[in-house]
């Protein structure tokens, strides 16, 4: 369980990255991913369990909110749990790991979730994101009491740095604006810093139920604007994407996103 060594090397990284506009770039947030594979024979509950009683208050502890917390429902390497942080900077991220380093609640109850015998995950997979420009940070769904929601992952990989640029420009002028009209609900946008099947952008999105789901994709697919834009010289698929994937979950019980 231990972030160390992903946050030094995610920090090394962005901040070796070259960027075209520096300015722009610092008004955006950094997300978290950080995903536990399990298998049906392990102890599932033992997993959510850790998560909801350490994971989650330890992080509360060290002032970070929203925390996102799903379960899988339909995708890849089901069943999979996703742990889902922002932060203000990539010095609030290292800053959030030294004080997890010296609580020690958190210390002692990773331990013993580490030294237990029984296996409760596979394995341990973490990407850092950068937060679109216009969409810096996380948009937490308003929800009654007692509700929550269908939510979509969605992972765009494209061939080169230009393609993927050019993609998340779509999403910034006017892709995200039409997610909004019909009824596909953003949560977070992220261009992926350190990760895996790079250059990509990830992002989450929700709905109150399938069937919304269903009637928004389909709005979204007729929409004028959309259909105009998608099919500009320069705009299309074949040109930005080589492939996307999505991932439907269910919050769990102790997430702030729900």
């Amino acid at each position: 369980m231990k972030r160390r060594a992903f946050v030094h090397s995610a920090a090394g990284l962005a901040l070796g990255l070259q960027r075209k506009d520096v300015s722009a770039q610092s008004a955006t947030g950094f997300l978290t991913l950080d995903w536990f594979r399990c298998r049906r024979d392990q102890d599932l509950a033992r997993m959510r369990d850790f998560i909801g009683d350490s994971m989650v208050p330890a992080y509360g502890r060290c002032g970070v909110k929203p925390m996102g917390v799903f379960q899988t429902q339909i995708g890849p390497d089901n069943p999979s749990f996703l742990v889902v942080a922002s932060f203000p900077s990539m010095g609030a991220i290292q800053e959030t790991q030294a004080q997890l380093d010296g609580d020690e609640k958190w210390m002692k109850d990773r331990r013993a979730f580490d030294d237990k015998w029984e296996l409760a995950y596979e394995r341990r997979e973490a990407a850092l994101l950068r937060g679109f420009r216009t969409f810096p940070g996380i948009e937490v769904p308003k929800v009654a009491e007692g509700k929550s929601n269908l939510f979509e992952l969605r992972v765009y990989e494209s061939r080169t740095v230009g393609a993927h640029e050019k993609k998340i420009a779509m999403f910034d002028t006017g892709e995200i604006g039409i997610f909004r009209r019909v009824g596909i609900n953003p949560v977070f946008f992220g261009a992926t810093v350190f990760g895996v099947r790079m250059p990509n952008l990830t992002y989450l999105v929700y709905y109150p139920s399938w069937e919304s789901r269903a009637e928004a994709w389909s709005k979204f697919l007729q929409d004028p604007e959309w259909k105009k834009m998608s099919t500009a010289p320069g705009n299309t698929d074949r040109e930005l994407v080589t492939s996307i994937s999505n991932q439907l979950m269910v919050p769990l019980p102790f997430s702030h996103i729900r």
